[in-house]
């Protein structure tokens, strides 16, 4: 590991791998994690990226110069999309689950009295 002008800390290629092969063959992350002295977001955002892309997308800093943006592969993509659609498709149910129950909860309330109080409610 070695610094940056910055002070930020550099890890190379061979770190982040060993590190990510050591979570895949069973240690859990946050122990991996503490071992190496890293964040567990940091081991976490590798690991995604291992999973996802394969080790040859690991490099010491950013991308390689001169490289084309990583672009997903049509897989991935079609995972990830398939993903947003169950989330879209639960949060249509939760909007529609709210707007029945604030329906039921209008229609049980009780109009105010004509001198101006609140009604009581019912139990």
């Amino acid at each position: 590991m070695e610094k940056t002008a910055d002070g930020h800390r550099r890890f190379s290629r061979e770190f982040k791998i060993a590190a990510v092969r050591r979570v895949q063959e069973g240690e859990e992350l946050c122990k991996v994690a503490r071992d190496l002295k890293i964040g567990y977001a940091l081991l976490w955002r590798w690991k995604k990226r291992v999973v996802e892309q394969g080790e040859e997308h690991l490099y010491t800093v950013g991308r390689r110069v001169g490289q084309a943006p990583i672009v997903a592969s049509a897989e991935s993509k079609d995972r990830r999309i398939a993903e947003l659609e169950r989330l879209i498709g639960h949060q249509q149910m939760e909007i529609r689950f709210l707007d029945e129950a604030l329906r039921q909860v209008k229609a049980r309330r009780q109009e105010k009295n004509d001198d101006g109080e609140a009604a009581s409610s019912k139990r």
